[in-house]
């Protein structure tokens, strides 16, 4: 799958160094850079920031190793949490098409003050591993309630 612009130029997205390092040291099950994607938050409230519904493209990465699972966007980390973590069920993993992957979750579930669902969405050839891979350490299958469906990968669904 095509790298995004920025990663390509500037490997925006890429993993950092310090971190690759450490993901290595843990035992990466699975990992993929550079992906192009989306950040979308619906009915989001926390501390001075409301979003009735945001969305925006991103270049980034994600790793699940044997002790966590990160997602940074940008150079931005938005996701670092050990795959022992009791919250590791609220998140949500689904391959609506293919060679995309969706994890959402209840943003009030990992940030005190905050409500409202989050969903990353990533383009890499390597969703139905990241889904696995999720899902063998607790995350559930689907969106996180509160997603508004996409009526064709539920009729997707539907028909397996």
């Amino acid at each position: 799958m095509k790298k995004g612009f920025l990663y390509r130029l500037f490997g925006v997205g890429a993993v950092p160094k310090q971190l690759l390092q450490l993901l290595q040291q843990e035992g990466i099950i699975v990992i993929d850079a550079g992906m192009r994607g989306r950040f979308i938050a619906k009915h989001v409230n926390g501390p001075r920031r409301r979003y009735r519904h945001r969305s925006e493209g991103f270049s980034g990465c994600l790793a699940v190793t044997k002790q966590r699972v990160v997602c940074y966007t940008y150079w931005k980390r938005q996701i670092n949490i050990c795959v022992k973590d009791p919250k590791i069920p609220e998140l949500y993993v689904d391959v609506p098409k293919e060679k995309t992957l969706s994890i959402s979750f209840e943003s009030s579930s990992f940030r005190e003050g905050w409500d409202g669902v989050v969903e990353f969405s990533f383009h890499t050839e390597k969703a139905l591993l990241f889904r696995d891979a999720l899902l063998s350490i607790g995350a559930h299958q689907g969106a996180a309630p509160g997603t508004a469906p996409d009526h064709h990968s539920a009729a997707r669904r539907n028909h397996r």
